[in-house]
């Protein structure tokens, strides 16, 4: 016959928690890896075109950040 697993109280806690945490770290790392690639094609293409822009990373950990792209470079 098979036996029931038990799970405490605690240990269920323990489990969720461990499960939300590993989802936020992922969710984590692959908004940073986006906005990282973001960031590299928005740069380059500024920079094909000759166009000045403004960069501003607001958080290291996710990469979120605002770019601006003025005028072309004045002479």
């Amino acid at each position: 016959m098979l036996s029931k697993m038990s799970i405490s109280c605690s240990q269920l806690v323990i489990l969720i928690v461990l499960l939300i945490t590993i989802i936020v770290l992922a969710l984590t790392v692959s908004q940073s890896y986006f906005n990282s690639s973001e960031i590299n094609l928005l740069v380059k293409n500024a920079e094909e075109h000759g166009l000045e822009y403004k960069l501003v990373i607001h958080n290291q950990f996710t990469n979120s950040y605002s770019f601006q792209v003025a005028d072309k470079i004045n002479n």
